[in-house]
């Protein structure tokens, strides 16, 4: 359980309008809290907007909630807010040693064989994000992922993802943090 009991989790998932984001975040900013955590992404038409927050004392979570609710870019979309019960510091999995990008043409399992790959390797992975665009003679995947793997570990690991990109047809990148 986490020691401040005002750490809210703020999840909307809905339609993407223009301005979500400002309005959610000025929403916030104006009772007064604090972000420590945001991640969005486009999910076709749609939108997952996620982030942890520290909330004033003297506001609870359902007010928080309607006030977001009252939001114009968010009545099209559904916002859940809760208490965050986990730690919010960053530990050893939390840090990014490298960030690997791999593209290719668009195959059954990809994605299972790519996390399979890094899981075998001891790689955590601390953010993914995957796209596919359809153009007319073909579908080309991307897949991107910020890992944190140990120093010892990620030769081996790198090497193993080399594998898996040589056998799908990939073009593999990284860059180490």
């Amino acid at each position: 359980m986490s020691k401040n009991n005002n750490i809210a989790l703020i999840y909307y998932l809905g339609e993407n309008k223009p301005n979500l984001i400002t309005d959610v975040t000025n929403y916030l900013t104006e009772m007064e809290g604090d972000f420590s955590g945001v991640t969005f992404a486009t999910l076709g038409r749609g939108c997952e907007l996620t982030m942890i927050y520290e909330k004033g004392s003297d506001i609870n979570f359902d007010d928080l909630q309607d006030g977001l609710n009252k939001i114009e870019s968010c009545k099209k979309g559904k916002i859940q807010v809760k208490p965050f019960e986990l730690s919010t510091e960053g530990g050893p999995t939390s840090k990014i040693t490298h960030r690997i990008i791999l593209s290719g043409e668009d195959q059954k399992g990809i994605l299972n064989k790519i996390i399979k790959t890094l899981d075998q390797n001891s790689a955590i992975i601390v953010r993914m994000n995957t796209e596919k665009i359809t153009y007319p003679e073909h579908t080309q995947y991307f897949c991107r992922f910020a890992i944190s793997v140990r120093q010892e570990n990620a030769p081996q690991c790198l090497s193993e993802i080399v594998k898996v990109a040589g056998q799908m047809k990939l073009t593999f990148r990284y860059e180490t943090s």
